[in-house]
């Protein structure tokens, strides 16, 4: 199989995640959502070479169990809901995860978070744990439907600006307050003054 990398978002999905195993996923209660850089990308009319799914309504052991019929499976990201996936054929991974809620930072690397997992948690549980809204958005693979809170998450791109979720958002994960600026700088992006003003308040947490 070549490589997903390099395709566009329904190139990369048909051949990462094959009809049969959406299928299965969606038979065993599982809805299946684009997240992250893939949707952003889209939006800014990019090839995208992210792909990470999310799997809302099904718990981590069931949806390990179902993706085991069609391919290899990986849980060394299991502690946050993650699920390596190399389908049959296939000489890549792919990230599949379940909705998670990232409570504070229980130590002093940024992994070390409380995490709650599980089919209990939605969709936009899920996207309001993320780092800016332009990464928020989630993209339904059934119908295409975007699911973007309040449409920040494309305000943002059209402003061409960068804008955290939360106001705990770099106390918990200080990491983020540097990729705001990657981001700033890889799509001349402009930092929202807001954000700007709780990077400067908390860059003392940087190490």
């Amino acid at each position: 199989m070549k490589s997903f990398k390099g395709y566009l978002i329904e190139s990369a999905l048909n051949l990462a995640l094959p009809p049969d195993v959406r299928s299965a996923i969606i038979d065993a209660g599982g809805k299946i959502y684009q997240v992250g850089g893939a949707v952003r990308d889209e939006m800014l009319g990019k090839v995208s070479k992210d792909l990470d799914l999310l799997v809302v309504g099904v718990e981590l052991k069931d949806l390990a169990k179902t993706l085991t019929r069609f391919g290899k499976t990986n849980l060394v990201g299991k502690a946050f809901g993650i699920i390596k996936f190399k389908p049959k054929g296939s000489d890549e991974d792919i990230d599949i995860s379940i909705p998670r809620i990232d409570s504070k930072s229980t130590g002093k690397g940024h992994k070390d978070f409380e995490v709650k997992l599980g089919k209990g948690i939605t969709l936009q549980q899920d996207q309001l744990r993320r780092d800016f809204w332009m990464n928020a958005m989630a993209r339904d693979i059934e119908t295409g439907e975007i699911h973007d809170i309040g449409k920040k998450g494309q305000t943002d791109i059209d402003n061409q600006q960068i804008r955290v979720i939360g106001e705990r958002a770099f106390k918990e994960d200080p990491l983020r307050m540097l990729r705001a600026i990657q981001f700033a700088a890889r799509f001349d992006f402009t930092i929202e003054p807001d954000t700007m003003k709780q990077i400067k308040k908390n860059v003392n947490l940087i190490k």
